[in-house]
């Protein structure tokens, strides 16, 4: 929760502290051909956003979590699938409701030609294999999977971009960099130079609307070879360079607290009946479903 004090302190740390120090790199950097300008005309690809929330119920000594997999489908469609896991930790949850997001997209990316994702691509080994297939998908289907990244806690490409190794605030030092190429007189999308990543997958910094902070892009590497893809992606950018249809999946995969009252009851009437499984999943399903008033699938 952000108080007086850490939005005073924050804001000091950015104007005194992180600027200056992005000031001195750029000062003594080549920074020519970082920022590159997207020219593309829109497609109406078939396009699709995915999202996930979770919640961790602590019950007879183990740990219970409730994954809400969010789909929206251009132009009016959504639902939610919901998941139920028994997890050692919340972190194991976490990486639970992220595979289960590959699985949903990799399904999508079948019969819809572009799959926007949440979060970046590439976080944890236990995701790789998963991950593989999410690419092999796109890349054997001709179609394309974009993940954006709202909050950058760590330095994503400047190590392999620029060379700087040490600490620094990547959206505020590329911001900068996209907001002098403006001064030019250019008023389209930028994006810095793309890096591998891995093997099948690239990254970078997009902005589209100028005066506005850029957002880190994970996406196959097919990307590059069309940039009509980032024309038809900017097309469904917010003020703040966020897709709206990622905005839409994140409200609707939040799972809420009348959502979570109806899970635990539940837990309870299937602890009642001696039944922890294989009826467990019914039993949650079918209560959910009540609850919501609308089918899970």
């Amino acid at each position: 929760m952000y108080t007086l004090e850490s939005l005073i302190s924050g804001v000091y740390k950015l104007s005194e502290v992180e600027l200056a120090q992005i000031g001195v790199e750029l000062e003594n950097m080549d920074t020519d051909g970082i920022i590159i300008e997207i020219n593309g005309n829109p497609s109406d690809y078939s396009t699709a956003a995915v999202d996930s929330g979770f919640i961790p119920i602590k019950y007879l000594g183990v740990i219970i979590g409730l994954i809400n997999v969010a789909i929206v489908v251009l132009p009016s469609d959504s639902r939610s699938r919901f998941i139920v896991r028994v997890v050692d930790n919340v972190e194991s949850l976490e990486e639970n409701a992220k595979l289960e997001e590959f699985n949903s997209a990799i399904e999508l990316l079948k019969d819809h030609e572009l799959v926007l994702m949440d979060g970046p691509l590439v976080a944890n080994d236990g995701e790789s294999s998963k991950l593989n297939e999410l690419i092999n998908t796109a890349l054997s289907t001709g179609h394309y999977v974009l993940s954006f990244t709202k909050e950058v806690r760590i330095n994503r490409i400047t190590g392999r971009l620029m060379g700087i190794e040490k600490p620094i605030n990547e959206v505020a030092l590329f911001f900068t960099l996209f907001e002098r190429f403006r001064e030019k007189g250019m008023d389209s999308i930028l994006i810095t130079t793309p890096v591998n990543i891995r093997s099948g997958v690239v990254g970078f910094y997009m902005q589209v609307n100028g005066g506005s902070p850029p957002i880190y892009v994970e996406a196959g590497e097919n990307v590059l070879k069309n940039p009509d893809v980032l024309k038809t992606v900017s097309l469904m950018m917010s003020r703040e360079n966020y897709p709206m249809p990622l905005y839409v999946a994140d409200k609707l995969s939040k799972v809420s607290d009348e959502v979570r009252k109806w899970f635990i009851m539940a837990l309870l009437r299937v602890s009642e009946k001696g039944e922890m499984d294989p009826l467990l999943y019914r039993y949650i399903r079918d209560m959910l479903g009540y609850a919501r008033g609308r089918s899970l699938y």
